[in-house]
């Protein structure tokens, strides 16, 4: 019976360590950098997402804004403006995602690399959309976590002020 409770214990304290450490893989990479001044850093709680829901919206836009948001866990994003490790830093994160995230987007120019990767959840929507983007004199790394759907994504990503976001405003998810 010891045994059993013993067992019980560990692996109830085994997946709580685990879910707290799986929340996304590039937290590493954040929890890196984060307190290093020369990089801006910015995060949005759920909290703060939670917030947006409460505004009232009659613009379709606006409507399709709140949905998304509401459904939204959190964002990151770790920049280095006016850096020389631009293209080091992109490898690095890069580094950090493993199989578990699918390639989206590449774009590849003589300046810099701008690449999204999506980890799905069992709906078949993106649980995490991961953008890095590397250049030979910036870099930024984004998170967003979230139970996320790329046609309404798309959809407002035009009118988002984050450098690359725009890029997805053509993508659609496979029907």
């Amino acid at each position: 019976m010891k045994r059993s409770l013993l067992l019980i214990i560990t692996v109830l304290l085994s997946c709580q360590l685990f879910a707290q450490q799986g929340s996304s893989v590039i937290e590493r990479f954040f929890q890196r950098y984060e307190n290093d001044r020369s990089f801006t850093v910015i995060t949005i709680t759920p909290k703060m997402f939670s917030m947006f829901g409460k505004f009232d919206a009659n613009d379709p836009d606006a409507k399709t804004f709140m949905r998304v948001v509401q459904k939204l866990k959190g964002l990151r994003i770790l920049s280095k403006e006016t850096t020389k490790d631009g293209q080091r830093l992109y490898r690095e994160a890069a580094a950090y995602l493993g199989n578990d995230f699918e390639e989206l987007m590449t774009i590849r120019d003589k300046e810099s690399d701008l690449k999204f990767l999506v980890k799905e959840n069992a709906k078949g929507n993106i649980n995490e959309l991961v953008m890095l983007v590397g250049g030979t004199s910036q870099f930024l790394a984004m998170s967003l976590v979230g139970d996320i759907d790329l046609n309404e994504i798309s959809q407002i990503a035009s009118n988002i002020d984050i450098q690359g976001m725009d890029n997805l405003k053509n993508v659609r998810r496979k029907k």
